[in-house]
């Protein structure tokens, strides 16, 4: 059953976001490695029951076309809907230059939203894989960057 698993997850791996291609980087390795930046704010109160729609929105059209941005993710606190948490995702050789340059545009952008800004970090983060949700809400398939265990099956026994 694992083994079906990778070799399914192979097969559509051309269409994960995240996946290695020639214009993001040079091998597998610096595909799995993405630069995050995570900015924590307090949403306005006026503006934290549509923040989580509407960021998201909005970092996708201001980013769009941006060398190395390769997508975002919102958080929301389960215990004060206020404290929200924006992620974003850079891939590339130039990850973390362009996460740099960008972040100024960033908090431009979630300035309407922001009452008061917690911090700001940026992590080197390593994904494995990432599961695929579709517009119903359901989650589809896993997507992995190991695509070589689909071809080698036996790699995943090795010693």
């Amino acid at each position: 059953m694992e083994l079906e698993s990778h070799a399914r997850s192979s097969r559509s791996i051309s269409k994960d976001r995240f996946a290695p291609n020639a214009a993001a980087s040079p091998c597998h390795a610096a595909a799995a490695s993405l630069t995050a930046l995570s900015m924590d704010f307090v949403a306005k109160p006026s503006e934290a029951h549509r923040a989580h729609l509407a960021i998201p929105a909005a970092v996708a059209s201001t980013m769009k076309g941006v060398a190395g941005y390769a997508g975002c993710l919102v958080m929301v606190s389960d215990q004060e809907a206020r404290l929200i948490t924006l992620i974003t995702f850079w891939i590339g050789e130039q990850r973390a230059r362009s996460c740099r340059e960008n972040e100024r545009w960033l908090r431009k952008l979630l300035a309407p939203y922001l009452e008061g800004c917690l911090r700001t970090r940026t992590f080197a983060t390593h994904r494995a894989e990432m599961i695929e949700i579709r517009s119903n809400g359901e989650t589809g398939e896993v997507h992995s960057l190991n695509a070589t265990f689909a071809d080698e099956p036996s790699a995943l026994f090795a010693a």
